[in-house]
Parts: structure tokens; C-alpha cells; sequence
């Protein structure tokens, strides 16, 4: 997936990407293909978000646990904004695992404008 991510963040001059994880592996994928744009890995676990902190590359963000896509689409874009990372008109690349929760599932990817 990291490079998937990677890639299309590339020809959408993402603001950010954003990995939405449980084990942290997704935004670990992603930082290891250097995307042109920040990771930020986002992730409902404290000690996740602390190893994560450790990556290079990526901005570890604990957050509220998601259940649903638009639930998830909202809040990346709302934490891209906050943390200073884009501006309205921008996309934002998001991955993530459905069912949300489940380590070791990232099958989302997910396109968003900040708004």
C-alpha cells in the first residue's frame, strides 16, 4: 500500500497523507516510500502513537476512534488543517483498513479536499 499511497500523492500534490492505523504499519509503509508529502499517522492508540513518533517522516497524531469513512475523511482533513499542513483546495491522500480497529487491514485509499 505504500507505495500505492506514495504514488498518487505524487501526481495530486497532496498537502498531506494520512494513514489512519491501529499497529502504526500503515504509516510505517507509507514513510518508508518517501512521499512529496508530510505523513501524518493517525491512530486512537497512545503507545502506537508514541512509536510512531520515532519514524522518520511521520507526525503521530492520537485521535478519537472512527466508524465510519466519512467519520475518518472528516477528521484527517480537520487534523491536516490544525496541525498546518494544508490549505482549503488542497487534497488530502488517506489510507487506511476496513473494518476500522482491525490491525494489519489497510484496503482504503481515500481521496479528500480540504475544505
Amino acid at each position: 500500500i505504500g507505495a500505492a499511497v506514495s504514488a498518487v500523492a505524487g501526481r495530486l500534490q497532496a498537502a498531506a497523507v494520512v494513514a489512519y492505523t491501529s499497529s502504526g504499519c500503515s504509516a510505517l509503509r507509507v514513510a518508508r516510500e518517501r512521499p512529496p508529502a508530510a505523513v501524518i499517522g493517525m491512530t486512537p492508540h497512545a503507545a502506537t502513537a508514541r512509536r510512531l513518533t520515532l519514524v522518520w517522516g511521520v507526525h503521530a497524531v492520537l485521535c478519537a476512534d472512527v466508524t465510519d469513512v466519512s467519520g475518518m475523511s472528516e477528521l484527517a482533513c480537520t487534523t491536516v488543517r490544525r496541525e498546518g499542513y494544508g490549505r482549503p483546495g488542497q487534497p488530502v491522500v488517506i489510507a487506511a483498513g476496513m473494518p476500522f480497529g482491525t490491525a494489519g487491514s489497510t484496503n482504503l485509499l481515500h481521496i479528500a479536499e480540504l475544505v
